[in-house]
């Protein structure tokens, strides 16, 4: 218990201090606002509790892979803990926007022995719609291949099957029929519904899809998308994670 009592005399300090207006003043800050009804400010939990800094093996695998993400270590230990959870089901692994592979190692690492599927144009974005989407265009992302992601799976010897292609246009014949967790990263909102409606009827009871872009600046379109899946389905559980993560968690029939 030693440094106990200093530690918390530290807390509350701050908590009392002129950094609390600070932080406070953070949490205050609104962005420009990009489409009506999706407003945004700067969110700053008080939570604390860091239990991936407990955890050396995705301590190094996040080292590994930290240049082939632009994930924060948030959501990606998030994604790394979902799919040690879904090791029960026996549905394979889905990831539909790749860029350079480093969450979708994350997941392959949890459950070493499923396979997981990878989905992506590796030529930039694509379906952006201005009618929906606020900041892209299309085209971004587009500074990756599949030998990036190769080798990157190569380096932690891990298995994988890419499939490059507009999803599911090009490729929905290399999705299979029973999946446990399927990762959308596609930020806009024509991607995220069409890749939604082609996994959900194979998402299997209590598996999930999670939304990458759901809670930030510039995906509105995707935003959009899961507040109508979710205000409309049914059989889907939703949780709305202030790190920007969106799960959809399928109920039993």
């Amino acid at each position: 218990m030693t440094g106990t009592g200093s530690a918390m005399d530290d807390f509350l300090e701050i908590l009392r201090s002129e950094r609390r207006d600070v932080i406070e003043r953070l949490r205050k800050t609104r962005f420009s606002t990009l489409k009506t009804g999706y407003s945004h400010q700067q969110v700053i939990p008080y939570a604390s509790y860091s239990p991936w800094l407990d955890d050396s093996k995705f301590m190094a695998l996040f080292e590994t892979v930290r240049d082939h993400t632009l994930v924060d270590i948030y959501r990606s230990y998030e994604l790394y803990s979902l799919a040690k959870q879904v090791q029960l089901l026996q549905g394979d692994l889905i990831e539909i926007g790749v860029w350079r592979g480093g969450t979708a190692a994350l997941i392959a690492s949890a459950l070493p022995g499923r396979t997981i599927h990878l989905f992506d144009t590796f030529a930039g974005v694509p379906k952006a719609d201005k009618n929906f989407d606020t900041l892209y265009s299309g085209g971004e992302h587009a500074d990756t291949d599949e030998i990036c992601v190769k080798h990157l799976f190569d380096t932690l010897s891990l298995p994988c099957r890419i499939n490059p292609g507009v999803f599911p246009e090009d490729t929905l014949q290399h999705l299979p029929e029973r999946v446990s967790l399927a990762h959308i990263d596609v930020d806009t909102y024509i991607s995220a519904k069409d890749s939604f409606a082609a996994i959900w009827p194979r998402i299997l009871p209590t598996g999930m899809v999670i939304f990458d872009d759901y809670g930030f600046f510039g995906c509105e379109g995707v935003t959009q998308l899961v507040n109508e899946i979710s205000s409309s389905a049914d059989n889907a559980l939703f949780v709305h994670n202030i790190n920007g993560h969106a799960l959809l968690i399928k109920k039993h029939a």
